[in-house]
């Protein structure tokens, strides 16, 4: 291990997502997901959505600079190509049941949840705008 990587200590992970319309990504968060804003929190500009340890922040990109890596140029086709994100949650049958009731009235898509070979179950959820959230149990011991 290299001095520097020793010295590294992580403690969190947040992520933001730029989306085309705040409150309708919020929604769909809060009835797939259980994730919620801060109570009485406005549901424009950047809004931090929580659930546990897990904090994804979402806002509209038009108020960045002119030279921002998220530029109208490489916003132009779907988001989050090349990104999964994965959330684990306690109980996967019940997150889907609550994702797949609700993901298709809050503008986005929930896949069927499946046994995978690496002994986890999970399901798939696309949000509005296109991101891409794998929600999985914890791998089996």
């Amino acid at each position: 291990m290299s001095e520097s990587s020793e010295r590294i200590n992580v403690i969190g992970l947040r992520f933001e997502l730029f989306v085309s319309d705040v409150a309708k990504t919020v929604r769909f968060f809060q009835a797939t997901l259980g994730l919620n804003p801060p109570e009485g929190h406005e549901l424009e500009g950047y809004v931090p959505l929580s659930s546990g340890v897990v904090t994804i922040g979402v806002q509209r990109p038009d108020g960045l600079h002119a030279g921002h890596h998220f530029s109208p140029a490489n916003l132009a086709g779907p988001r989050g190509v090349g990104v999964e994100i994965v959330i684990e949650v306690e109980d996967v049958d019940a997150a889907y049941l609550t994702a797949s009731a609700n993901a298709a009235i809050h503008g986005g898509i929930c896949e069927g949840i499946k046994e995978r070979p690496w002994k986890t179950k999970d399901f798939r959820l696309i949000d509005p705008d296109g991101y891409y959230i794998r929600v999985t149990s914890l791998r089996a011991a």
